[in-house]
């Protein structure tokens, strides 16, 4: 190689490593810029909420479980959200529709949630319901707190003792007088598809704004069923005897107690309303689920589902919610997402079933 030759190389060996040593430093800027970036936003997101006030919004009154879920939440998204004060506000009315359309219209600006009947908001909107102006695709949600399966209970003092009693005495020409919070709640439809699904003869009784005074109603000897959580009997064994759970899946704190959908097996229910039946315990799976109204900042809401998650790991938030007397089941915005594109593809099957009657 002659000198002139070998220059030229050195030279351009010389070009090329400056300009991959630009490109790296360049690289290296790059993801410098975008870790400052993040932590930029974070730092704002964190700033919005400090000194600020987050609003729960209860769809029912004082009490009830939407109501104890709420509270006993609130010092923990206040301590993890770094809010001044976290307030709870009850608002009744419509099985729960009344509250949940607060949420859903609320300012979206990341300081109004709520605690809503995700279960019932998902059939109300199924069945077209009066005052079900929302769209529970574009709840935000944030997450749900429990494992608490809904059951169907009777008197331990009363005439009926299983499910099967309160099915043969339907057969046998008697209107079963069916307790549950407003039309329009998880409690209410889960009673109405559920009495359907095994054509028994029955008749609602929905006009509670929340599930403490459902309780109280049949403490003081009230109807032949109530509709509830597990959770909402755990302090009153003694008068309420829980008979069927309506879930696929056994209960390890309720193992006596079958499911729906054994039930319906056994009862020799149609295949299509067995579906209809298997398709609600997804649904009904939805818990006591907090959601943020549509159109919330994605910075913002990434806040408000972590501090919920951070909530939910809280070794005092956990013994609050053991002494209680409720189940701790924490399931993701994810989760609660999916469960609810599930449940508006499978709206067709819950049409003949939907509707109360005797």
């Amino acid at each position: 190689m002659n000198g002139s030759v070998k220059r030229i190389t050195v030279a351009v060996a010389i070009m090329a490593a400056a300009l991959l040593g630009g490109c790296e430093s360049r690289r290296e800027a790059a993801q410098s810029s975008k870790a400052g970036s993040a932590e930029t936003s974070q730092a704002s997101t964190a700033e919005f909420f400090k000194g600020q006030v987050l609003t729960i919004i209860v769809p029912y009154g004082p009490g009830g479980g939407y109501d104890q879920w709420a509270r006993l939440v609130s010092p923990y998204m206040q301590k993890y959200l770094g809010v001044r004060k976290v307030l709870v506000v009850n608002q009744p009315g419509g099985g729960g529709l009344v509250g949940t359309d607060k949420i859903y219209s609320a300012q979206p600006d990341g300081l109004t949630i709520g605690d809503t009947n995700a279960a019932g908001d998902v059939f109300s909107q199924l069945a077209k319901e009066t005052g079900a102006s929302f769209d529970v695709q574009k709840f935000n949600w944030i997450g749900r707190p429990d494992d608490d399966p809904h059951i169907i209970a009777v008197h331990v003092e009363g005439p009926y003792k299983s499910f099967g009693d309160l099915l043969q005495a339907a057969e046998h020409g008697t209107t079963l007088k069916a307790l549950a919070t407003g039309a329009g709640s998880s409690d209410y439809n889960a009673g109405v598809i559920t009495l359907n699904a095994f054509k028994t003869r029955y008749q609602m009784v929905a006009a509670f704004t929340g599930s403490s005074d459902e309780k109280a109603s049949f403490l003081g000897g009230n109807g032949d069923t109530m509709s509830v959580s597990a959770s909402d009997i755990a302090q009153i064994v003694k008068h309420a005897k829980p008979v069927l759970l309506i879930t696929e899946e056994p209960f390890s704190k309720l193992p006596d107690v079958p499911t729906v959908i054994d039930a319906a097996r056994k009862q020799n229910v149609p295949e299509g309303s067995i579906k209809a039946l298997q398709a609600m315990v997804g649904i009904m799976s939805m818990g006591h689920a907090f959601f943020a109204p549509p159109g919330v900042p994605a910075d913002r809401l990434a806040a408000l589902r972590a501090a919920f998650q951070k909530a939910m790991a809280d070794k005092e938030f956990i013994a609050s919610a053991q002494k209680a007397d409720l189940y701790l089941g924490y399931a993701s915005a994810e989760e609660l997402k999916q469960k609810t594109d599930a449940a508006v593809a499978n709206g067709a099957l819950f049409q003949p079933l939907l509707s109360a009657k005797q």
